[in-house]
């Protein structure tokens, strides 16, 4: 798999723990997801908003997670160091797409790539509504030329 580490503005590493390995030694393959959503609470946090308690961002934005596509490529094991690149590789009129790489700093191999469709929600109906503008700005600002802005 070819990628282009320079697409991708925000990282955060982690650590495999014992808790998320199998019976094989390996991670189970939904921590990787785990993985994928610690890199955008991280990625949001770098924008500047703070949780909430309750475990909400102080943004107003309301999103749900419409679709979650993953591809592993190697396995990850106890003790290894995981960089998880995060982006937003495009914003729609009422959804938006974070994409993770998931990589290993020591070898450069390639854990799993994710593909995350969230949907932004009406916060009194939960329908979905148009992102709005200041945040659609804030990610274009963050992301700079590799956002795609498709208009529906």
């Amino acid at each position: 798999m070819q990628v282009d580490l320079g697409k991708y503005k925000h990282k955060y590493r982690i650590r495999v723990r014992n808790f998320e390995v199998d019976s094989q030694g390996i991670v189970h393959n939904a921590i990787y997801l785990e993985y994928c959503e610690t890199g955008r609470v991280e990625y949001i946090r770098e924008l500047g908003f703070k949780l909430l308690p309750g475990g909400v961002f102080d943004s107003g934005i309301k999103v749900m997670v419409k679709r979650n596509e993953i591809t592993y490529h190697y396995p990850a094991r106890i003790d290894d160091l995981i960089d998880v690149y995060t982006r937003i590789s495009f914003i729609k009129n009422s959804s938006f797409c974070f994409e993770h790489l998931l990589v290993n700093p020591d070898t450069n191999k390639i854990y799993c790539y994710n593909k995350s469709i969230q949907v932004n929600l009406n916060p009194d109906t939960n329908s979905p509504e148009r992102i709005a503008d200041k945040f659609r700005k804030l990610f274009m600002d963050f992301e700079g030329k590799d956002i795609e802005i498709i208009e529906e």
